[in-house]
């Protein structure tokens, strides 16, 4: 498999691994995957935290679900599915102040089933989990607010 190297490892795009790993997802396997960026704060923090994908055909993504999407451009993005519009099309979005989208459905690779969050599994499912991700996507307009005020509140009160 072609691939850059960086530092002495090997880069492989990600669209030549997710050609080869979606036949294993259509196949009813799990991908785990450790996130990169803040994109997914608080609720993911990347390099830290985990999450285990199954594909979309096993179950339709729905508002609040943690999605893996490809972009136009071939990268691929986690991101959270803010809603879904009537005409189908996805909008997604987490930490960010805007949302993306319109997002098609063909292009949701993979749908979160579980996350490991400071090592302890929990699953996408679990209901208080959905409660504070329904809490939070009704947050969105104040976010920038929230972040204001929580990185405030960690200058004057360091771990």
């Amino acid at each position: 498999m072609p691939g850059k190297s960086l530092d002495h490892e090997i880069v492989i795009p990600a669209v030549e691994w997710m050609s080869a790993l979606k036949p294993l997802l259509d196949g009813g396997h799990e991908l785990k995957l450790r996130p990169v960026g803040s994109s997914m704060v608080p609720f993911l923090v990347g390099g830290r935290d985990e999450v285990f994908l199954r594909s979309p055909k096993m179950k339709k993504p729905v508002r609040g679900d943690i999605a893996l999407f490809s972009r136009d451009d071939g990268l691929f993005v986690l991101h959270r599915i803010h809603h879904v519009r009537k005409d189908g099309y996805y909008m997604l979005g987490d930490a960010q102040t805007w949302i993306e989208g319109p997002v098609r459905e063909g292009s949701i690779q993979a749908i979160a089933t579980a996350v490991i969050r400071k090592n302890k599994k929990v699953s996408c499912g679990e209901p208080g989990l959905r409660f504070l991700t329904g809490v939070w996507l009704l947050l969105r307009p104040v976010r920038p607010l929230i972040f204001r005020l929580y990185g405030g509140l960690r200058r004057i009160f360091p771990r």
